[in-house]
């Protein structure tokens, strides 16, 4: 499937005139409409997405052992990893402004989890005390 469209660029090309934008997708699979070829298309984007959060945020880009097995657990480990950030996330940006679900980690830890605060005793009790204007205590994870 090939698409072309006009380009937004004001400067003319000096062999066309006009400048265009093309777009290929080559596939195999000729049965398919091309809709159905760019929604396949827009999955491996989405699925590429998904890989490049795992290598950057937990630490797929760099494998602990050089033996497979231990490197097999590590990386269904960290996919069990990010399941639990993306729930702890989603219930999280339900009271705080400043997250959204679809937060990535390195945001996360600076905008929730480094937090100024000190324990205070008070009355035969340590409480936890922070330095933030946040609603930490509004947080509910049932």
């Amino acid at each position: 499937m090939i698409a072309r469209e006009k380009s937004d660029d004001r400067q003319p090309d000096l062999f066309e005139g006009e400048k265009f934008k093309y777009r290929c997708i080559l596939t195999t699979r000729h049965q398919k409409t091309e809709k159905e070829v760019i929604e396949c298309y827009n999955q491996h984007g989405a699925s590429e997405k998904t890989f490049d959060i795992q290598n950057n945020d937990f630490g797929w880009g760099h494998l602990p052992c050089s033996d497979m097995n231990k490197n097999t657990v590590y990386l269904i480990l960290t996919a069990m990893l990010k399941n639990l950030y993306n729930y702890t996330v989603k219930n999280v940006a339900k009271t705080f402004n400043s997250i959204f679900p679809n937060t990535r980690l390195k945001r996360f830890i600076f905008r929730f989890i480094c937090v100024a605060g000190k324990w205070v005793r008070q009355g035969k009790q340590n409480i936890l005390q922070l330095y933030s204007n946040q609603p930490y205590d509004r947080l509910r994870f049932c």
